[in-house]
């Protein structure tokens, strides 16, 4: 039988984290999530536990602006005739641009230093050749040729352009910024034409033959004798080291590029003689091939409506965290195996959370009252992870946002850790979801914008949390649906400096220059979010393996295809299919930051319909309870008088609140 291969994958379930150990493993939120920690000093005092009064720098714009101001294009412009230059990402939008020439003369600084334009840019082409003549005519998410004077359109193949839309990039900033170079080679000597790719080698051998999958990229591939190494480990011939690899037509590979041509089906062979009827495949060699090539085929697009496989909607994950214990409370007792400074301060109650690494209890304050969460962490359980747990804590002290559990106080003992922590009751949202299945836009719009808010934050401090899940994001509800998001567990979670390579996160939610090896910054953290709000809205995650298979995941995630899946996706309006296309854009250039998705017109629609559904019932309980006679005639200006009353009213909380 056919068997498949990744290279970069554990053979782990699909609901279990990958690489490094997780948050789920190493770290104990407020909920109950495990941690890990060592030599912290303790310093409560009282003004950290008044109330948060921090104002969210990253959402001040009203809800007002954010509806009148039009979303900016991001446009890739690459040089009319160069097929190396990665290009340039720019946002462009008519208030930033008046007129279309000091678009030009933005773009000639822009290029000035990357390729040659003695006389700066002065005509855009479209990758067909067609000339743009206005700012209009450049569409969200496309490429663009820029030309000096005079010079004609050039059709050249930009397909080794490593800029090119739906493939990865390998020089990667924090971030996702450009790099733009000129020239074949990179600065580390690798050609521009190495991307990451699944490559399907055919074993030598008695047929069925083996089917083998490979993701090479410029970490593991730099070069041909790389390449041939990584597939000599894949394949593992009889014969030993594999000599001779052959493209379907039979034609012989030589030369390097030709891996990251159109063929991505290859026959290995060691020291054995070959035939031409070789590269013929039988049929049950052909199906394990086709059934692997439509497993990364899934159709982007939010008008088309995609039936569910088999009329059976997909499962979410299971979860990776332990479920909370209920344990009994310890009622007006002081226990004796908490340290007497954290029992003269607080009355320590019931067990909330119980993981590997530690345990949280629910606790009080005996002269305010007020509830908190205690994080009690078994150091003995924490060796050699100590720098995981310290990593996790100093961004907590530094931390000050209203969507980001909060850390209050610090106890250090020489076999615990004792955190002191904002608690939230709600739970997880992992166990919401379970609960609802799904959540309806205004609710998942309140989540979106809290957990957008709170990354903005993050992203603004070069923070990255690298492990956003339901099982590490908590919500308050109350009886109207779902009042607030915090974000927890920062066990992953690291300053970026440079491009980061280790591979971390929880399978379902990762994103693919993280499975690429290629480099990655703050913007996984959004394809994360765009995973959740997929979730939110439908009940189910984007990509899925039927089989459980996390080779299938990652295959599926690398080609970043997935549907609007019909019918659990027919009532969901398109500008919320926009936003969830755009976090899940696999260029992260082209991904919406943080900041942008807080812009996004679909969060500030949702409300806008959330304040006209209040205004109706204000109008009809007008009508009905206090009896007042209303004139159908004035009716309209009625209706508008109290919907600019609500829309002021509403827009003083949430400057107020930053919602």
């Amino acid at each position: 039988m056919m068997s498949n291969t990744l290279a970069l994958s554990p053979s782990s379930p699909t609901d279990l984290p990958i690489g490094e150990p997780t948050a789920a493993d190493d770290a104990l939120s407020s909920d109950g999530s495990n941690a890990m920690e060592t030599h912290i000093s303790f310093h409560p005092t009282t003004e950290e536990l008044e109330e948060d009064d921090f104002k969210e720098n990253c959402s001040s714009r009203t809800l007002v602006a954010r509806n009148q101001a039009k979303k900016a294009k991001r446009v890739r412009f690459l040089r009319n005739g160069d097929r190396f230059f990665k290009g340039v990402v720019m946002p462009v939008a008519a208030e930033r641009y008046r007129s279309f020439d000091s678009l030009l003369s933005d773009l000639t600084r822009a290029l000035e230093h990357s390729v040659t334009l003695p006389s700066g840019v002065r005509t855009i082409y479209t990758m067909d050749g067609r000339k743009v003549q206005s700012i209009d005519q450049l569409d969200d998410g496309k490429e663009y040729l820029c030309s000096g004077p005079g010079e004609t359109f050039k059709r050249v193949d930009y397909s080794n352009n490593n800029g090119t839309l739906g493939k990865k990039k390998p020089n990667a900033v924090p971030g996702g910024g450009d790099r733009p170079r000129s020239g074949g080679t990179s600065r580390s000597g690798i050609p521009e034409f190495v991307r990451p790719r699944i490559l399907t080698l055919v074993r030598n051998g008695t047929r069925p033959r083996k089917v083998v999958r490979l993701l090479i990229n410029r970490r593991n591939a730099p070069s041909m004798d790389h390449v041939l190494s990584c597939i000599t480990e894949a394949v593992k011939l009889d014969t030993g080291a594999a000599r001779k690899v052959f493209s379907q037509s039979g034609v012989q590979v030589t030369q390097f590029e030709e891996f990251f041509g159109e063929d991505d089906v290859f026959f290995v062979y060691g020291s054995e003689r070959y035939s031409q009827e070789d590269f013929e495949l039988d049929e049950e060699e052909y199906k394990s091939i086709q059934s692997q090539r439509k497993g990364a085929m899934w159709n982007r697009g939010g008008n088309g409506r995609v039936s569910a496989p088999g009329g059976i909607m997909p499962k979410m994950p299971g979860k990776t965290k332990a479920a909370k214990s209920q344990s009994e409370a310890v009622s007006g007792t002081t226990d004796p195996n908490i340290p007497s400074a954290i029992n003269t301060k607080y009355l320590v109650l019931e067990t909330i959370g119980d993981g590997n690494f530690a345990q949280v209890r629910r606790c009080v304050d005996r002269s305010s009252g007020r509830e908190f969460a205690l994080k009690i962490i078994e150091k003995s359980r924490c060796r050699g992870k100590e720098h995981m747990i310290e990593s996790e804590v100093d961004i907590l002290r530094k931390v000050r946002h209203p969507n980001i559990v909060r850390l209050f106080a610090e106890h250090d003992e020489p076999e615990q850790l004792y955190l002191v922590m904002e608690l939230v009751k709600g739970g997880d949202l992992f166990d919401a979801i379970a609960t609802a299945t799904k959540f309806n836009e205004w609710d998942s719009s309140i989540m979106i914008r809290n957990l957008a808010s709170a990354l903005c934050y993050l992203h603004s401090l070069s923070i990255v949390h690298r492990d956003i899940k339901p099982e590490n994001l908590l919500v308050e509800v109350d009886g109207h649906g779902v009042h607030t998001l915090k974000v927890g567990d920062f066990g992953l979670a690291q300053k970026v400096t440079e491009p980061l390579f280790s591979v971390c996160g929880t399978p379902t939610y990762v994103a693919p220059e993280i499975l690429a090896e290629t480099g990655y910054g703050l913007k996984i953290d959004v394809w994360a979010a765009g995973v959740i709000l997929y979730i939110l809205l439908c009940g189910f995650p984007p990509f899925v393996s039927t089989t459980n298979d996390q080779e299938e995941l990652f295959t599926r995630i690398l080609a970043a295809r997935f549907a609007f899946t019909s019918p659990y996706w027919d009532d969901i309006s398109d500008s919320a299919k926009d936003l969830v296309a755009h976090m899940l854009q696999p260029v992260p250039e082209l991904r919406l930051s943080a900041e942008d998705v807080l812009d996004h017109p679909w969060l500030a629609l949702v409300e806008l319909k959330c304040l006209e559904s209040i205004v109706e019932e204000v109008y009809f309980m007008v009508i009905h309870r206090w009896g007042c006679k209303v004139l159908l005639v004035d009716s309209f200006s009625w209706f508008n008088f109290v919907a600019s009353w609500v829309w002021n009213l509403y827009s003083k909380f949430a400057r107020l609140f930053s919602l």
